[in-house]
């Protein structure tokens, strides 16, 4: 049984019902209205979602060098924000 989307005419709700094939219209879950439309659904994700091993090895090591010059820049301005406090404190 296949699911499908539908907007009921009366209220405005949007659901989604399983319904045998040629079956009878089903009814609005919100106002029992029978007056209810199908509607197109968006299709699916693409199969590109799930990465293939390489593709995960090559996400890796980008995030690691992300990780790496993150921790190098947080490393570069801490010791600006220290220099110019300590430079403050001599006067």
């Amino acid at each position: 049984m296949p699911i499908y989307e539908f907007r009921c005419e009366e209220c405005g709700t949007a659901f989604e019902e399983l319904v045998k094939s040629g079956g009878s219209a089903t009814a609005c879950p919100s106002c029992g209205s029978e007056r209810v439309k199908r509607v197109f659904s968006a299709q699916a994700a693409p199969f590109g979602l799930v990465k293939t091993p390489a593709a995960a090895r090559r996400q890796e090591r980008r995030n690691a060098q992300l990780r790496k010059e993150t921790k190098t820049r947080f490393k570069e301005a801490r010791r600006r924000a220290r220099e110019r406090r300590g430079a403050g404190d001599g006067s």
